[in-house]
């Protein structure tokens, strides 16, 4: 699949994305969370690292409500520009460590990263538009993510998903990193990476 075929699909998985209401997003979210909290990977991991979700993305927040209930190291991202990286760091609360940025997601303010090693991330939380059963995913584009995970080739690396995310088939190059399971509304898949 060359470049223009991945943005085709890019721009029909967030227009497909696009139609949920916010209603529909917290639902479909609170049953994925549900399926995430019970696996044994979740369960057993100290430390873990999740996106803040964005527009009608999988809904992290209640997620990392429920984390910190858990009294696990919850991570989130920071995005250094200089660099071209995303950065774990440690996310202190969701009511005064966070800032919109100029894209208009949240990050962690900068005078309040407090850096973590990638390679003491026990699960990753990755973000994508597109997966299939192998793992492969297909991001935003800036390959961001395969970079990180690829630092942490340690963690357990879990994608949140609709259902209709979930393709055939999905490219993959050599620096693509393959999730190790999708976990949707309505399933769990272990992926055959």
């Amino acid at each position: 699949m060359n470049t223009d075929e991945k943005k085709q699909l890019r721009k029909k998985i967030l227009n497909e994305r696009k139609k949920l209401s916010k209603e529909e997003v917290n639902t479909l979210s609170e049953k994925i969370i549900s399926y995430l909290i019970k696996m044994e990977e979740f369960k057993n991991s100290k430390t873990i690292m999740t996106y803040l979700s964005f527009k009608e993305e999988v809904n992290t927040f209640k997620l990392i409500e429920k984390m910190m209930d858990l009294e696990k190291n919850v991570l989130t991202t920071y995005t250094d520009k200089n660099k071209n990286i995303i950065v774990p760091c440690k996310l202190k609360d969701l009511d005064e460590s966070l800032d919109e940025n100029p894209f208009g997601y949240l990050e962690p303010k900068e005078d309040l990263i407090e850096e973590v090693d990638p390679g003491q991330i026990d699960l990753i939380i990755t973000p994508g538009l597109a997966f299939d059963k192998k793992g492969n995913r297909i991001g935003y584009g800036g390959g961001y993510y395969d970079k990180l995970l690829a630092r942490a080739p340690q963690a357990i690396k879990i994608a949140l998903s609709y259902d209709f995310q979930i393709l055939s088939k999905v490219p993959n190059g050599k620096f693509d990193i393959p999730v190790d399971y999708i976990v949707t509304p309505t399933k769990i898949i272990v992926c055959e990476n």
